[in-house]
């Protein structure tokens, strides 16, 4: 079998996977409902706090913006990838790899690439339809999502290295969630360079780049910041993955 066709092969396994699971097809769109969340919901709620109690809203609007359309689709996307790849160990899949032309290593490969573009697509559309982007942020914003298709990968493999089901898989999504995807919203309040200190946090840096992107800032050192920490975690994560699964 060429790579061609392999690729071919996991593609259409992949979206028969989730035509057969409603949860999966729930999660495939869940980001963009968190764009019209924001798109209809942030405008009132700005309104509502400076009419009512005279708090403006708007200064934190990035941040918002950061955790519900750049790091929500990471967790997502990220948790869906990690349960199919927990549906391919139960079934089978990963084991019965090993005795065809085709590699785990190009499995991964396809896999990670899939999220990473995936992922960005959905950060940038996501932004688009929020509103709250102007055209010209765009490509920057496009930058933070690769660093958040990265954080995505990230999330699935450490689902499938330490679950060995759905439901472990589950419980795992909820601690990652609160962990790495909870813990980046505190940087925003910490003065100076004091918020370096949550650079060991893979998903810090999508939301970092994304905050400078807003303010006007460099973006170059944030991103090639951002892409180095998490592709070294990811490297680490994958080679662990590869020893258990070989």
């Amino acid at each position: 079998m060429s790579t061609v066709n392999a690729l071919r092969a996991f593609g259409r396994n992949d979206l028969a996977g989730i035509r057969r699971d409603s949860m999966l097809r729930v999660l495939v769109f869940a980001p963009l409902v968190y764009a019209g969340i924001v798109r209809f919901a942030l405008p009132p709620l700005t309104a509502v706090l400076d009419e009512r109690y005279g708090f403006d809203l708007v200064p934190y609007h990035p941040l918002i913006l950061s955790q519900f359309l750049m790091l929500g689709p990471a967790a997502i996307l990220g948790a869906l990838a990690g349960l199919m790849l927990l549906d391919e160990k139960d079934t089978g899949t990963l084991h019965a790899l090993r005795v065809t032309p085709v590699p785990l290593s190009t499995f991964a490969a396809y896999r990670i690439a899939t999220l990473i573009l995936v992922c960005t697509l959905f950060v940038v559309l996501s932004l688009a339809l929020s509103g709250y982007v102007p055209a010209a942020q765009l490509p920057g914003a496009a930058l933070a999502g690769l660093c958040s298709g990265l954080t995505a990968a990230l999330v699935a493999v450490l689902m499938a290295l330490v679950a060995d089901n759905k439901v472990e898989g589950l419980a795992v999504v909820r601690a990652v969630g609160m962990i790495v995807f909870g813990l980046p919203v505190l940087p925003w309040f910490v003065p100076g360079g004091w918020e370096l200190l949550f650079g060991v946090l893979p998903s810090y840096w999508p939301a970092k780049i994304f905050w400078v992107v807003a303010g006007g800032g460099t973006l170059w050192p944030w991103l090639l910041a951002g892409l180095a920490v998490n592709g070294l975690a990811l490297a680490l994560l994958m080679r662990a993955f590869s020893r258990r699964n070989t």
